[in-house]
């Protein structure tokens, strides 16, 4: 059965794929690697590549991850470059903003992994399951890693991506603003976590994207 590389988003894990599921397909979470504080998103996106064992491999990157895969795609061959509530470009992210950056260095690392009912809200959890599994995820994450992840993703100006990206975007996502976004399909009504609570359509679009190539 051919694999799917899942890398997630920012200091998440495997547990928001756990409802997606492609007839077919095997879903293969790529782990975090370490990283540098002098590390680029681009360049850190290579290590997350090496960590791949095929050549050509097909790749679904949720949120960062999505970023990730953009650079990863860009820089090697891959027979798929699958992106859900993510970002092809700086332009899309939409985190450029010079006042973040510069405030981000005084931020202690602890409050990137202390989870807020704003930020639950803003990710699209409605449901007690999904706030109590967010709660998890963010909590348990390295809040060095996040910390450097936020500063990369704030620098990231990528202005081209490859053919081989597909995107797929919720147009209720409060993360990835819709109005910057330009998918190939959108959900109608998707949060940020429509890969989790949006699992059957986000799984019926990939498998049909990939039966159609």
């Amino acid at each position: 059965m051919p694999n799917i590389y899942c890398i997630s988003g920012l200091g998440a894990d495997h547990r928001l794929f756990a409802n997606l599921r492609i007839d077919g397909y095997n879903l293969v979470p790529v782990p975090w690697v370490p990283h540098e504080e002098a590390d680029t998103l681009s360049s850190y996106a290579m290590k997350m590549a090496s960590s791949i064992p095929e050549a050509n491999p097909m790749i679904l990157g949720l949120s960062f991850g999505g970023m990730l895969t953009v650079e990863i795609a860009k820089n090697m061959p891959v027979s798929a470059a699958l992106l859900v509530s993510s970002a092809k470009t700086g332009t899309e992210a939409g985190y450029r903003q010079k006042i973040l950056q510069n405030a981000l260095t005084f931020i202690p690392e602890f409050l990137f992994v202390n989870p807020h009912p704003v930020q639950l809200y803003h990710l699209g959890a409605k449901t007690s399951e999904e706030k109590d599994l967010l709660r998890k995820v963010i909590s348990q994450a390295d809040p060095k890693f996040v910390k450097w992840a936020v500063g990369a993703l704030l620098h990231w100006n990528n202005t081209e991506y490859p053919p081989s990206i597909y995107h797929i975007h919720g147009t209720n996502d409060k993360v990835i603003y819709p109005d910057k976004i330009k998918p190939n399909v959108w959900i109608t009504d998707g949060s940020h976590i429509m890969i989790y609570n949006r699992a059957v359509e986000v799984s019926i679009v990939i498998r049909a994207y990939l039966d159609s190539r």
